[in-house]
């Protein structure tokens, strides 16, 4: 329990920097003037929160599918997330994660994972619902991370990083991308009462669904390491700044399994 709330805290940081900005997946063509009921946001075309796609090109291989923080905890059960959907029910954590950035009243489960949206994009998902299996849905914002580009491998990173008793690669893959677009849905009024506090300066529909391009957009920085040694399947560790590449592993990194 206490490494699902480390990756809890690392989760939250990330979001955190998501609702200080406003967005969508590609990019691409503006329409109206306003989104999601900001006229500081422009809508574009749509930002994907579909898995779609492969990454090649990083350090030992290829990445595809839904990654995920949670996923490993769902693998070793007694959590409270589903092995097979990676919903969380666990009031703790869902309570934790609430307290950082809140949620809507009606919320009783969560998702959060990190789909790859096709061969040079992916983005992070947050998904409440109002039932405990995760299948009303309440509330959804999406991340669009689009842009990406592989560039070159790395060696002699630290295999050991302080606080961590895994085992670290010590060569990655250079990767950039760019936070480049927010998709938002609000299913209930308690939905998108959240969307409003979490996004400020938004005021979306209830039962219409957002994609809208970040204002400022930022590029990250990160190194990249996947493989399927691991009893619990495919794994990959990311490290990311926005002030350049990382120059070694560090105790921000997310390790993620991969969804079947």
């Amino acid at each position: 329990m206490k490494k699902a709330f480390f990756y809890l805290t690392l989760i939250v940081g990330i979001i955190s920097i998501f609702g200080a900005c406003s967005s969508d997946d590609d990019s691409s063509s503006t329409s109206t003037s306003g989104c999601a009921g900001s006229s500081a946001l422009t809508e574009v075309t749509s930002c994907s929160s579909t898995a779609s796609g492969t990454i090649t090109g990083i350090d030992n291989m290829s990445i595809s599918g839904t990654m995920s923080t949670f996923h490993l905890f769902g693998i070793q059960g007694g959590y409270g997330v589903d092995n097979s959907t990676d919903c969380i029910d666990n009031s703790t954590l869902i309570s934790s994660f609430a307290a950082s950035i809140g949620q809507p009243t009606d919320a009783s489960g969560v998702i959060i994972n990190y789909p790859i949206t096709s061969s040079s994009s992916y983005a992070q998902i947050i998904k409440f619902y109002s039932d405990t299996s995760c299948s009303t849905e309440v509330a959804s914002f999406t991340a669009g991370f689009t842009g990406l580009t592989v560039g070159d491998n790395v060696s002699g990173l630290s295999t050991s990083v302080s606080g961590s008793s895994s085992t670290y690669s010590s060569t990655a893959t250079k990767v950039s991308y760019e936070y480049s677009c927010i998709g938002v849905t609000a299913s209930t009024d308690a939905g998108a009462t959240w969307l409003k506090t979490f996004l400020s300066g938004t005021d979306p529909v209830v039962g219409t669904s957002y994609s809208c391009a970040v204002s400022s957009p930022v590029t990250y920085y990160g190194l990249v390491h996947t493989d399927n040694t691991s009893s619990y399947g495919q794994t990959v560790i990311w490290e990311e700044s926005t002030s350049g590449y990382p120059s070694d592993w560090t105790s921000s990194n997310r390790s993620m399994t991969f969804l079947e």
